[in-house]
C-alpha cells in the first residue's frame, strides 16, 4: 500500500477518533434547566408546608432530589435575575433595583453571563420567559449568551416602549389595537417577544405558562443530541395573575393557588419529557422564585416573616429544589445557606468550563453540598442582605443582623389594583412616599431557634450583633470599592 494510502486511513483514523473524543466530552456534560417562578412564596408549595394548593411534581421533585430550606435571593426580581446571570450580588453589578420600561441602563453587555460561558462549552442555550434586565437592544438575551427567546422583556406587569420595539409582520393586534395606534402610545401593555420581534400585542397573559411549557418542550426536543442550557422564568404568579382555563376554579386558593398548580403541572410535563427522551439521568433541573411572594396577592411567606420587597427572610428566602437522579441522593434536605449567585459557578464548573477571574465573583460552587459530599458545609461565611443600593443585613450561622427602616419598604413594581388606576404622577409619588424611612433599626434573630423573625435579640446578645455589624459594615467598605456598572444606552 502507497504511503499517500497509509496516511488518508491515519488521518481518517485520526478524525473518527476525534470525533468519538468529542462525543465522550459532549456526553459527559450535562443538560441544565432552571425554572425560575416569579413572586412564589416560600410557603407555597406542599413540600414546603403549603395546604391549599396542590403540587405533586413538585413535591416529587423534592422527594427524588434535594430540597433546600436556606436559599437566598433579592427582595425583588431585577437584582435577582442579575445574579443568577452573573454570579455577582446584584448591586456589585449596577442593577440595585427594579428595571422599568423607559430606564436606559441594564445588564452590562461586559459581563461575562451564565449563558455566555456555557455556549462556550458548546451548550445550546434558551431563555422561555421573562427577561427584566433591559429593554434596548444591547442588553437584550441574545447580547448575553441566549441563541433564542420567547417571552417578555419585563414583568406582565409592566407595559413597554413601543419605540423600542420591532414588529413582526403577522403580529397579532388584540383588544382593539393596531400598528399605527401603538406607536401613538407612550407605553403599551405588555408584548410577547420571539427573539427581539413582538409577536402580539397585548399578550394573552392566559396562555403564558401554557405557551411556555410548550416551548421548553420544544427546545428539549431540538437538542436532544447536545448539551443544552434552558432558562425558563415563568411570569407566573406575579400581579395580576392568570391562569388558563384548564386550571380555572381548580385550587383551593383562587386564581393564585390556580396559577401555582399550572406551574407545577408544567413542571411536571418537562420531567416527563426528559424521561421519555431518554435524558432523565443526564440533566440537572433546578426550580426556585426570584423573591418571596406579595401576600395581599395571595402568596405565602409560610413560617417567615415578611414579604416581597422586605429583606426579612419572607422576602428573600425562597424554595428551591434540585434534581438529577443518579447524581443527587434523593430526600435531600438541605439548611446550609446558598444563593442564586452559586448557580452560575455551580453550573459552569458541571458544564466543564471556569468562571471569569479578572473580576470579583461572589457566588460559590455548591455542588459539593447539594450532593452531600464527606465534610462539605455553605462554602459562604457570610449572606448578605441588599435593598436598593443599600447593605442591610448579614446572616452568619444562626445569627443575622439586620437594619431595617422605621417603615418596611414596598416593592417599587407593586400596587395593588386601585393604585394601578392611578394616573403615572400619582403612582409616582406613592412609590416615593412609600420608600423613605426613618431612621434604622437595628434587629438581631437566631433563625435556628426563630425562624418568623419574631424576637430581637440585640439588648440581650450584645456582643454577637456588635460582631455581625462589625462585619456588616467591613463588607460594606469593600463592597463599594469593588462595583461595577450597568450598562447605559446612549
Amino acid at each position: 500500500m502507497k504511503l499517500r494510502h497509509l496516511l488518508i486511513l491515519f488521518l481518517c483514523a485520526l478524525c473518527v477518533l476525534c470525533g468519538s473524543i468529542e462525543a465522550a466530552e459532549a456526553a459527559q456534560k450535562p443538560n441544565i434547566i432552571v425554572i425560575l417562578a416569579d413572586d412564589l412564596g416560600y410557603g407555597d408549595l406542599g413540600c414546603y408546608g403549603a395546604k391549599d394548593v396542590a403540587t405533586p411534581n413538585l413535591d416529587r421533585m423534592a422527594k427524588e432530589g434535594a430540597k433546600l430550606t436556606s436559599f437566598y435571593v433579592s427582595p425583588v426580581c431585577s437584582p435577582t435575575r442579575a445574579s443568577l446571570m452573573t454570579g455577582c450580588i446584584a448591586q456589585r453589578v449596577g442593577i440595585g433595583g427594579v428595571l422599568f420600561p423607559r430606564n436606559n441602563h441594564g445588564l452590562n453587555p461586559d459581563e461575562k453571563t451564565l449563558p455566555e460561558l456555557l455556549k462556550a462549552q458548546g451548550y445550546a442555550t434558551a431563555i422561555v420567559g421573562k427577561w427584566h434586565l433591559g429593554n434596548q437592544d444591547m442588553f437584550k438575551p441574545l447580547k448575553h449568551g441566549f441563541d433564542t427567546w420567547f417571552g417578555t422583556p419585563s414583568s406582565n406587569s409592566q407595559e413597554f416602549d413601543p419605540a423600542l420595539k420591532q414588529y413582526a409582520p403577522d403580529c397579532v393586534w388584540r383588544e382593539g389595537l393596531t400598528r399605527e395606534s401603538i406607536l401613538k402610545m407612550k407605553e403599551a401593555p405588555c408584548p410577547l417577544v420571539r427573539d427581539n420581534v413582538v409577536i402580539e400585542v397585548p399578550a394573552d397573559q392566559t396562555q403564558f405558562t401554557q405557551r411556555y411549557t410548550r416551548e421548553a418542550i420544544r427546545f428539549i426536543t431540538a437538542n436532544k443530541d447536545k448539551p443544552f442550557f434552558l432558562y425558563l422564568p415563568h411570569n407566573m404568579v406575579h400581579f395580576p395573575v392568570h391562569a388558563s382555563a384548564e386550571f380555572a376554579g381548580k385550587s383551593k386558593l383562587g386564581v393564585y393557588g390556580d396559577a401555582v398548580q399550572e406551574l407545577d403541572w408544567s413542571t411536571g410535563a418537562i420531567l416527563k419529557t426528559l424521561k421519555d427522551l431518554g435524558l432523565d439521568e443526564h440533566t440537572l433541573v433546578i426550580f426556585t422564585s426570584d423573591n418571596g411572594a406579595k401576600l395581599g396577592h395571595g402568596g405565602s411567606s409560610g413560617p417567615l416573616h415578611g414579604e416581597k420587597g422586605s429583606t426579612f427572610e419572607g422576602g428573600v428566602r425562597v424554595p428551591c429544589i434540585m434534581r438529577w437522579p443518579g447524581k443527587i441522593p434523593a430526600n435531600r434536605v438541605i439548611d446550609a445557606p446558598a444563593a442564586i449567585m452559586d448557580f452560575l459557578p455551580t453550573l459552569v464548573a458541571l458544564g466543564g468550563g471556569t468562571v471569569p477571574t479578572e473580576r470579583v465573583i461572589d457566588g460559590k460552587n455548591i455542588w459539593p453540598v447539594i450532593t452531600g459530599a464527606d465534610g462539605a458545609k455553605s462554602p459562604h461565611e457570610a449572606i448578605y442582605y441588599l435593598s436598593g443600593r443599600t447593605v442591610k443585613g448579614v446572616r452568619m450561622g444562626d445569627w443575622k443582623y439586620l437594619t431595617v427602616g422605621a417603615k418596611d419598604v414596598s416593592p417599587e413594581d407593586e400596587l395593588t389594583p386601585e393604585e394601578l388606576k392611578l394616573s403615572r404622577k400619582e403612582r409616582k409619588a406613592l412609590i416615593k412616599e412609600r420608600t423613605k424611612t426613618e431612621g434604622d433599626i437595628g434587629m438581631l434573630f437566631n433563625l435556628r431557634e426563630d425562624i418568623g423573625e419574631q424576637t430581637n435579640l440585640i439588648t440581650k446578645q450584645p456582643e454577637v450583633a456588635a460582631r455581625l455589624k462589625r462585619q456588616l459594615t467591613e463588607f460594606e467598605a469593600q463592597f463599594k470599592k469593588s462595583t461595577r456598572p450597568a450598562g447605559t444606552a446612549e
